[in-house]
């Protein structure tokens, strides 16, 4: 008797479990606990209990083994956990991340690095484990078999736990990111793992699989232009909105559900992006889109990378340029390229796009095929890696890489080089595209891919002497070697443009899958001061450059990739509708907008840190609370149409209620033609 009272039960050892591997990831990870962190402890304990039950329904020894098998799982994964933020920045949401595990196995090396720079966080998350072992031998922890009352007795304790924590979550504010709005429409992985913890996180994610990702759409039309534009005195140029025909009405009424009367109605209430002097420059042109692996406004240099240095500086200078660090890594930051809307956070949103054959009506593939362009795409790796097999034809793109085309090179073993070369994929390609105009073409390049040392990169190592006698560390230097492949293509490319006299009716348009986000120090060590990791750290560069283009547009607005395909969609002159795209053209006189996962932002006057609250100004003007909690909306807005535009796969609506200029040339024709019919019958007649 006098042990028992010694002795802790299953379920307050789970419950202590569950609180200290919580306690230990949230000053691992965000340096203190929230006053939210309540709810963390609420969640361990009702977790904590279920599984000291479930233990509990074994005979002395397979109780034993049960808890020794539960107590290492959850220590193993919030290891995993650590390991997988410090190499993606982001947190591990295990079910949504099921169907793109087996790219894992191309992270092995970056992986087993970043366990030892982990190390000490894993060895505290490793400690309950031995802990157990003694405790168990001691006597601490009491093992025994549960009555079927006793099993009953704690599973109403779990639901009361939870019961609990939904009561009072439900007498709390449901505003945007309050404590309730995170909790029921995860607003973002990241703020429910600071809020709630990393069990409730991955709880949700599993219910979500299920029944699929809440969202949650404000009724906010008056907030969502920050400043009034005033329409311009006698305009010299045509400044209409980049909006086309579209029967919003006839949506509604035939709309399956609220959420696409929800969506239907925002774009209503928006006024879209206006045209502008450029709108148009490139109409007719080639396009050139490269999504490149891992690169950084830190590789252009003049003398190292002429050919970039050339493509940025006499193009487009885009000034404040970012690439944020989306979810789903580089299938993310292509998503983000290529569709002009935020990927949805906890899934790789091109995948899914890809795999449930969602309408990509405004890509540039998609709107240059209906203009009757020769459309190629072309990777230099495995060409169904992250479902692009599916996801990039359904852009309208034929697709291309290794396995159904691209000649990887090898070694004297037969074995293929990793990374592949950027410069074989356009030597490889151009032949195939070059004389078929207007074409467009989008590359996936590779080269950039870490790890970035001359022994597990080929690129690092084919390149390393162009960096050899840099001043900077083995790492760093080896991140330049690589990128210097994509120098190499670049230079092809363009000369082969140039040589056949289409470089001066060709558009490039480059811009990056996501910096270099393992390395920091990296990034710290070519910039010559530490980033700040929330929002300096992801700031980039983005080229538009033809070879018409007597002299560089330097644009200093602030903007980043979901800006890209209205952007060139304005240059080229299309027919898009800029309310149905998260970005803008970058190039209108819309307010400046980036926003980024964790919900910080950069407006025209003020950068917002959302994780630490603090206000950057960027003018003169004052940043009050009520600008704050407005452009706050706004960003929160654009997150949840960005994720119901994908779930319920909006743009298919347009069909047959979307009346394009081609359509009414069309129509006009025929009339005209009806017409001359008429008047020629009744002449015969007459």
């Amino acid at each position: 008797m006098e042990e028992h009272r010694r002795s802790i039960t299953l379920p307050i050892y789970f419950s202590l479990l569950l609180i200290y591997l919580e306690t230990v990831f949230h000053i691992y990870e965000f340096g203190s606990l929230t006053g939210a962190f309540f709810f963390v402890i609420l969640f361990s304990v009702m977790a904590g209990v279920l599984l000291g039950a479930v233990a509990g329904e074994f005979r002395k020894r397979g109780s034993y083994i049960i808890t020794i098998i539960f107590t290492a799982v959850l220590c193993i994964f919030f290891c995993a956990e650590a390991v997988y933020r410090s190499v993606f920045q982001k947190f591990l949401a295990l079910f949504s991340m099921l169907n793109v595990a087996g790219q894992a196995l191309d992270f092995v090396d970056v992986i087993g690095k970043n366990i030892l720079l982990s190390l000490v966080g894993i060895i505290l998350f490793l400690v309950p484990i031995p802990l157990l072992i003694v405790g168990k031998r001691k006597g601490i922890i009491r093992l025994e078999r549960y009555s079927l009352k006793q099993f009953l007795k704690r599973l109403a304790i779990a639901c009361e736990c939870y019961l609990a924590a939904i009561l009072i979550l439900g007498c709390m504010s449901q505003e945007p990111y309050s404590l309730n709005d995170i909790y029921y429409h995860n607003v973002s992985t990241d703020m429910t793992v600071e809020r709630f913890g990393v069990i409730t996180m991955n709880r949700l994610d599993a219910f979500y699989m299920i029944a699929g990702k809440p969202t949650r759409m404000l009724q906010i039309t008056e907030v969502e232009e920050t400043e009034e534009i005033q329409e311009p005195e006698e305009p010299e140029i045509d400044t209409s909105p980049n909006t086309m025909e579209i029967d919003f009405d006839g949506i509604t009424a035939s709309a399956p559900n609220e959420s696409v009367v929800q969506l239907t109605q925002y774009f209503q209430s928006q006024s879209g992006t206006r045209k502008n002097e450029y709108t148009g420059m490139f109409e007719g042109y080639n396009v050139i889109f490269i999504t490149a692996e891992g690169f950084s406004s830190y590789v252009i240099d003049e003398e190292r990378t002429p050919t970039l240095y050339r493509l940025k500086n006499e193009g487009f200078v885009f000034n404040h340029y970012y690439t944020p660090g989306w979810y789903g890594s580089t299938s993310d930051g292509e998503y983000a390229n290529l569709t002009g809307l935020l990927p949805t956070d906890g899934i790789v949103s091109m995948k899914l796009a890809g795999e449930q054959q969602k309408n990509m009506y405004f890509t540039l593939g998609r709107q240059l095929e209906r203009l009757g362009y020769t459309l190629n795409g072309y990777h230099n790796n495995s060409y169904t890696y992250y479902g692009r097999d599916l996801s990039h034809p359904n852009m309208g793109y034929n697709w291309y890489g290794t396995g159904n085309w691209f000649v990887p090179e090898t070694t004297e073993s037969g074995s293929e080089y990793w990374p592949q070369s950027d410069l074989q994929l356009m030597l490889q390609s151009m032949d195939m595209y070059m004389d078929s105009e207007p074409f467009h073409t989008y590359y996936m390049t590779v080269s950039g891919h870490m790890l970035y040392d001359v022994n597990s990169n080929q690129m690092a190592y084919r390149n390393y002497d162009a960096v050899a006698d840099l001043p900077y560390t083995e790492t760093t230097k080896g991140y330049l070697a690589c990128q210097m492949e994509l120098e190499k293509a670049m230079n092809t490319l363009v000369g082969e443009l140039e040589e056949r006299g289409i470089a001066d009716h060709t558009v490039i348009v480059l811009s990056a899958d996501h910096i270099p986000y393992d390395d920091k120090p990296v990034c710290d060590e070519l910039a010559g001061h530490e980033l700040d990791a929330g929002i300096e750290w992801y700031e980039n560069d983005l080229i538009i450059w033809a070879g018409s283009m007597e002299e560089p547009v330097v644009v200093d607005k602030y903007c980043y990739d979901v800006d890209i395909l209205p952007t060139i969609s304005n240059l080229l002159g299309l027919e898009y509708d800029s309310r149905l795209m998260i970005g803008q053209d970058i190039l209108s006189d819309s307010e400046q907008l980036v926003c980024f996962p964790n919900r910080s932002f950069i407006s025209g006057k003020c950068m917002y840190n959302a994780v630490n609250g603090t206000v950057t100004p960027l003018t003169e003007e004052e940043v009050t609370q009520e600008y704050l909690d407005n452009l706050s909306a706004i960003v929160y807005n654009k997150f949840n149409v960005s994720a119901m535009i994908l779930n319920e796969d909006y743009y298919q609506y347009l069909d047959g209620h979307i009346t394009s200029r081609a359509e009414e040339n069309s129509a006009k024709e025929t009339g005209e033609k009806t017409d001359m019919s008429a008047d020629k019958e009744s002449a015969e007649q007459e």
